[in-house]
């Protein structure tokens, strides 16, 4: 199936807004081709909506909308659970309609709900694995066994689905061609490390510390959101001020990131491997490597065969004298190249192709 003149629906476990993850880049990208209908989560269940279910649409350009919904059940047991994905999706179904939007495509990224693609009459359907799951979702028990096929952004999560006997693709994350250019931002600082994520408990707090405190006279600039309140530590690290060369902007819209990839010196992507599927991937990755920054990380296993374009450790010593012989010795400009020669291989044009290839072929067990 190409993936061009097509009606697709893509199913999120987070929200359309200003922080972007692969589902937002997939309904962007895919939206330059298509048309796009992106369904948010939906909020907490409440009683009022057993007599008040809306859903809206809204329009972000001409070929991607926003839909949002209300549950009309709430999820107490797994028949309700079940009574309320059969009584939304058929709602769903019934604006699509008005909306003269039959389905080629249902793009799910979300294990949680909307786990039927019969109900919304999809000629294909496709469920998309970008974290690595534990299984114990109740609407993982529905969804797997009701999706065609499954694509997953790494051999490690691949494995885990075998079980479902559906036909079975790894991809890589991929990055927007739109990322490779951009101009400077404006700061009153230059030669920055760059961290750009939620800080959070996925977040290597003790490494980014350590970092900031064995090298005062490098300014630090994170942007995200701050999930740690309560974290006295980081509140200090990020939000009081106790560190003179941290520099948190708060959120910022994904399409300005970056801007600020391109001004800083280095970027960074310590995660805490205690954590299930943080030594997997990580989604800003290919972001750097576009603009050519070192990134200093811990070990993702996805990234092992270029391992010699980023500085990966999980040993902490080694990934702080690693950073500090860097800022104090450079690295050779073949290396810059070489990043954003490779980030090439992964635009989301080369990972769309093979997903046309995949959802094409006969519709058998891999």
């Amino acid at each position: 199936m190409e993936l061009s003149g097509r009606n697709i629906v893509i199913i999120s476990n987070e929200g359309w807004g200003d922080v972007w993850y692969s589902k937002h880049n997939y309904a962007h990208e895919l939206s330059k081709k298509n048309r796009v209908i992106f369904i948010d989560p939906t909020e907490r269940w409440k009683p009022k909506n057993l007599t008040d279910h809306r859903i809206t649409i809204r329009p972000i350009s001409p070929t991607l909308s926003v839909l949002h919904y209300d549950n009309i059940l709430p999820s107490l047991t797994d028949l309700l659970f079940r009574w309320n994905n059969s009584l939304v999706s058929k709602n769903i179904k019934r604006a699509l309609d008005r909306s003269n939007f039959p389905v080629d495509l249902f793009l799910t990224f979300d294990p949680v709900r909307l786990f039927d693609p019969s109900l919304f009459e999809a000629i294909h359907s496709v469920f998309i694995a970008v974290d690595n799951y534990d299984f114990t979702i109740r609407g993982e028990r529905y969804l797997y066994d009701r999706v065609d096929r499954i694509v997953t952004i790494s051999q490690q999560i691949t494995k885990d689905f075998e079980r479902f006997k559906k036909p079975l693709l790894t991809i890589s994350h991929a990055i927007s061609s739109e990322e490779f250019e951009t101009t400077s931002a404006s700061l009153p600082f230059t030669d920055f490390g760059l961290y750009i994520g939620t800080i959070d408990i996925r977040l290597d707090t003790a490494m980014l510390i350590r970092m900031v405190q064995e090298h005062p006279t490098t300014p630090f600039v994170l942007i995200g959101r701050f999930d740690l309140h309560g974290n006295k530590v980081m509140e200090d690290l990020v939000l009081n001020g106790s560190y003179p060369n941290v520099h948190y902007l708060g959120i910022k819209p994904f399409k300005e990131l970056k801007s600020y990839i391109a001004s800083s010196l280095f970027c960074l992507a310590p995660m805490n491997i205690e954590r299930r599927g943080n030594d997997i991937s990580h989604h800003k990755i290919f972001q750097y490597l576009a603009l050519g920054k070192p990134v200093f990380s811990t070990v993702f296993s996805e990234y092992l065969p270029i391992e010699q374009l980023l500085y990966m450790r999980n040993d902490a010593p080694a990934l702080l004298e690693r950073l500090t012989h860097f800022l104090v010795h450079g690295e050779p400009e073949e290396l810059v190249t070489a990043r954003i020669e490779f980030a090439h291989t992964r635009t989301y044009e080369a990972i769309f192709e093979q997903l046309e290839a995949f959802i094409s072929r006969p519709n058998q067990s891999t």
